[in-house]
């Protein structure tokens, strides 16, 4: 199957479909200070946002919640990570793979991780994915798309993060590995295998331009991965 036909008539969430609305009223200018106009405006927990979204679903931040599912993810290298948030280790590596997506972002690198919910419970899903993960994209809850992406990388087991290249072939499927062993480091080699048309930019910046000190790179996965707190072999939950 290729990618056309995987994502086809396809959307994504984005993490804006989860934020919760607020009623916040208006100044008036009337004589005696009332209130007589009430607006609605998008908050996230950390932050109040700006002028309020248009109908069309746009928040306050003039964000979709939804986006094109195949021109969100074309030309880029995909990480579909399917996880949930009962599961331990899902949550660790959660953690551990939002640093590393953040820091590739700063690279401006052609990287996109798109989740496949396997919680039990729309809200758990909300949750999990708006309050734990990383800027990036989600299958909609139940949507069928997730028994097909189950079925065509067999997955038995999560936390799973498979690479995949932007025509639907696989990269690996050890991205979690991958990560936990090398950090940032292992874009490098996802990047090359990809062989994507627009890759030279980003590819050199995690190459040794000027003999960039890699060991440096190394040192600060590592101590990152010492933040995450669980122990070297942490072991995935089977789904039944």
């Amino acid at each position: 199957m290729t990618m056309d036909e995987l994502w086809k008539d396809k959307i994504f969430w984005t993490q804006e479909k989860f934020r919760e609305k607020e009623v916040v009223p208006e100044k008036s200018d009337n004589d005696f200070g009332q209130t007589n106009n009430i607006k609605e405006k998008c908050v996230s927990e950390s932050q109040t946002t700006g002028p309020e979204g248009e109908e069309t679903g746009d928040t306050s931040e003039g964000k979709p919640e939804e986006v094109d599912a195949f021109k969100s993810i074309e030309n880029k290298v995909i990480g579909l990570y399917f996880a949930a948030d009962w599961c331990i280790p899902c949550q660790e590596f959660t953690f551990l793979l939002k640093q590393t997506y953040e820091e590739l972002k700063e690279r401006v690198s052609p990287f996109e991780v798109v989740f496949i919910s396997f919680d039990k419970k729309i809200d758990d899903m909300k949750t999990f994915f708006s309050e734990k993960h990383g800027d990036w994209l989600s299958v909609p809850y139940k949507d069928p798309l997730v028994d097909v992406l189950k079925s065509k990388y067999e997955i038995k087991a999560i936390p799973k993060l498979i690479i995949i290249r932007d025509n639907g072939t696989i990269i690996t499927e050890k991205g979690r590995k991958d990560i936990q062993d090398k950090g940032i480091i292992c874009f490098r080699g996802w990047l090359q295998k990809a062989n994507l048309s627009a890759a030279k930019p980003s590819e050199q910046t995690l190459s040794d331009n000027g003999k960039q000190d890699e060991t440096k790179l190394v040192e600060k996965s590592i101590e990152k991965e010492k933040t995450v707190s669980f122990k070297e072999n942490v072991s995935s939950i089977t789904i039944e």
